[in-house]
């Protein structure tokens, strides 16, 4: 049988995993947008995503940090190492102890709690593949954009950026002209 304290810790941590839901999907968002901002090169817009990243960065640690607290406790009531506890156990956990109580005695009016974290873990899983899907394809633009940017400055600055002068044996500086993007000599 769940003690009421375990119902309000499940309750709570439904609650945190919807949370962890949105963030992913937060973070989907904005990659997408990040994409379409280096293609369309907005850097007032950039600027102001990177500083949404930041902002949501702490909403999530903390999360994250009340979703470690609820680990600890709920290994606490269910007996077994903070290690130990995930969510295909928790579920697991959670629909063996329900089946087992009195449908009066769940207080959650027949709502099963380990299909609910059940269907968070699956919701999270899928979320996270796309994550990393959207992250391989920004990356692989960012280092595109990089190769790009790389074949820019050697077609202007053919000696690799490191400046055209060389120094005769008298120490004269001699400028190669044909390297540079203006040329002030006469």
């Amino acid at each position: 049988m769940i003690s009421p304290a375990a119902e309000n810790r499940i309750a709570v941590l439904l609650d945190v995993l919807d949370e962890d839901i949105r963030h992913l999907e937060h973070t989907l968002s904005g990659l997408d947008t990040l994409r379409s901002l280096l293609i369309k090169r907005e850097d007032a817009a950039l600027h102001g995503l990177l500083e949404d990243i930041h902002r949501q960065a702490e909403t999530h640690k903390a999360n994250e940090q009340k979703r470690q607290q609820l680990r600890r406790d709920l290994a606490a009531d269910l007996g077994c190492a903070e290690g130990d506890v995930t969510l295909s156990r928790l579920a697991a956990e959670l629909s063996h102890r329900v089946t087992d109580a009195p449908p009066t005695a769940r207080g959650w009016d027949a709502l099963d709690p380990g299909a609910a974290v059940a269907d968070r873990q699956v919701r999270l899983r899928f979320l996270a593949a796309q994550l990393k899907r959207e992250y391989t394809l920004t990356v692989l633009l960012v280092q595109d954009c990089l190769r790009f940017n790389r074949s820019l400055m050697q077609i202007f600055f053919p000696s690799g950026g490191r400046g055209g002068a060389t120094y005769s044996p008298t120490g004269a500086a001699k400028h190669d002209i044909g390297t540079m993007l203006l040329s002030m000599q006469f």
